[in-house]
């Protein structure tokens, strides 16, 4: 078949076919520090040491450090969540600032929506068979904002309920924040993978009302272009938004932000024309996303989108008119993709930009996991490389900065080097303790560590740190003393760990050396002053790692706790 399938709807039909274990080199190797999970499908790390791990299910647990075997469930969105083939809970993502601000935002496929008079519609494991009636079981997607309180993740907030999702493949994926301290939320199409799908097999009980006709289907990726032709707004299908994490609202700064008439959902949109935008990731220090998007017939992209900050353009990638730089024949006679065929390629309201890199597949492929090396236990040359997942081939693949620029070089399409091999299941990837990278094995229920060992004989894994205020300190307020403890930290060999302390946010870890440390903090301006606080636990094989929180002080006692991009950015940074 030279169809593609969806990303997660192959688990249980298709067996991963790969080599032996391998790694490019002796002296790396994985670990399996968190195993026995149902389907995993997100990891992230808070700097106190916690680690929280989604599940497709709607379950969220939480682990006090690498070495705890007795995670606590803090959370279970099941009622609510759609858990059918590529659909579920497949987002997780922290506050900047967490625990001080003790929020976690989740992205899943929700079991009702788009109709508020209606109640959800889908048995969350009965939906109809797509592929035997072609009518699809119509779902929404949801952000939304849980609030930790001791081991318990409630009062959950809904910023988003959107993307009209008619079939079970290329739901929503990614929430992550930026460095400008916005949140980014990605989604696909909804469409049928199956043929092509521009809306004209809509389910009549429960029809997209706003889409104009056989403008539906993967089309609704290219809403923007027609934006005019909506019914209300666009759907947020294919696209990348930029929102406030108080309320979902479009950011400040977005390329629609200002525009007058502009809808909702329009004013959110910083990128549209993408099929399936599963995972994606940020270059480090910057709010530039680069992600993966799970292609069709012939080609996954890598495709970029330059920090908001410093541009207010929208970019289009195409889909469903192209994958990768051709056009796509079985789309190529709707009218909306002449139009952005016009004027060689370069037609429409947003002239379609180019994938970063591509590769070719002659079967089945699916891009499923994203981000940078940004550490330095690894040798240089993986400083600043980019790497990434495919579920199906069981591979993970890395494009060096070899001219050390910061970003990573152009290569050919399909020219990426194979970094590692193995029978995983890989469906995201992330930097964590150590700076390692870390992978979630969503097939065998466990989360892998790739690390690295300069001597393969005597192997040893860097420790974990963890920053935590002591009892009576706060992180924000008026000049004071603020204690500060690094009790969470572990040793994955449980050897003895020691302690260096940067309390002046200056970079350098010369001032304290215990596993407790104390500053007296004050401010002269009227302006906030934020520090970077830092430690770093190191084992008796000279190995460390570093955990890092931000303080506030301010002249006067007063402090709002609304939401500041640049505290944000200061926490992220």
């Amino acid at each position: 078949m030279n169809w593609r399938h969806g990303l997660i709807v192959l688990l249980a039909a298709m067996p991963i076919a790969v080599a032996a274990q391998s790694w490019p080199s002796p002296n790396f190797r994985h670990t399996f520090p968190f195993n026995g999970r149902e389907q995993p499908t997100q990891i992230r790390f808070a700097h106190d040491g916690r680690i929280f791990i989604a599940e497709k299910t709607g379950k969220i647990w939480m682990y006090q450090n690498l070495l705890d075997a007795a995670p606590a469930q803090v959370a279970n969105l099941g009622a609510v969540v759609h858990t059918y083939q590529d659909r579920g809970l497949l987002g997780l993502e922290l506050d900047p600032r967490f625990p001080e601000r003790p929020f976690l935002y989740v992205l899943y496929s929700f079991n009702g929506g788009l109709f508020s008079d209606l109640p959800p519609r889908w048995p969350a494991t009965g939906c109809a068979d797509p592929l035997g009636d072609f009518a699809g079981c119509v779902i929404s997607g949801r952000l939304s904002r849980l609030t930790l309180i001791g081991t318990l993740a409630t009062d959950e907030q809904v910023l988003i309920e959107d993307w009209y999702q008619q079939y079970p493949s290329h739901s929503i994926g990614s929430v992550r924040f930026g460095a400008d301290g916005y949140l980014y939320v990605g989604g696909g199409d909804g469409a049928a993978f199956a043929r092509a799908d521009w809306g004209q097999i809509g389910n009549p009980s429960w029809p997209d009302l706003r889409s104009p006709p056989n403008q539906g289907g993967a089309l609704r990726a290219q809403g923007l272009e027609i934006e005019d032709q909506y019914s209300g707004q666009v759907w947020l299908n294919g696209t990348i938004a930029r929102v406030d994490p108080r309320s979902g609202a479009g950011a400040a700064g977005n390329p629609l932000a200002n525009v007058e008439g502009a809808s909702e959902n329009a004013r959110r949109i910083i990128a549209y024309g993408l099929r399936n935008p599963y995972r994606f990731t940020m270059r480090p220090g910057t709010s530039e996303i680069w992600l993966g998007d799970v292609g069709w017939r012939s080609w996954e992209e890598i495709d970029v989108i330059p920090d908001p900050n410093g541009s207010a353009t929208l970019h289009n990638f195409g889909w469903p008119c192209f994958e990768n730089h051709a056009h796509v024949s079985e789309y190529s006679s709707r009218p909306l993709c002449n139009d952005l065929y016009a004027n060689a390629d370069g037609g429409g309201r947003t002239p379609v930009s180019t994938p970063f890199y591509a590769y070719q597949h002659t079967s089945n492929a699916a891009i499923s996991g994203i981000t940078f090396y940004a550490g330095h236990a690894w040798p240089s040359a993986y400083h600043n490389a980019l790497l990434f997942a495919d579920y199906i081939h069981g591979s993970i693949r890395v494009i060096k900065d070899n001219n050390q620029d910061g970003i990573p070089d152009t290569v050919a399409d399909s020219g990426a080097e194979l970094f590692g091999q193995g029978n995983f299941g890989v469906v995201d990837l992330t930097r964590g303790p150590g700076d390692d990278v870390f992978f979630v094995d969503i097939n065998n229920g466990r989360v892998g560590r790739i690390s690295w060992d300069t001597n393969p004989a005597q192997r040893n894994l860097a420790p974990s740190a963890a920053i935590t205020l002591e009892a009576g300190s706060t992180a924000d307020g008026p000049p004071r003393t603020i204690a500060f403890s690094a009790a969470n930290s572990i040793d994955p060999e449980a050897g003895a760990l020691s302690y260096a302390w940067d309390l002046d946010g200056d970079g350098d870890f010369d001032d304290a050396g215990s596993g407790t440390a104390s500053a007296s903090y004050s401010a002269s301006t009227a302006q906030p002053v934020r520090i970077q606080v830092g430690v770093r636990a190191s084992d008796s094989a000279g190995a460390s790692d570093t955990a890092r929180m931000t303080v506030v002080v301010l002249r006067d006692a007063l402090f709002s706790d609304s939401f500041d991009p640049a505290l944000a950015q200061a926490a992220a940074n």
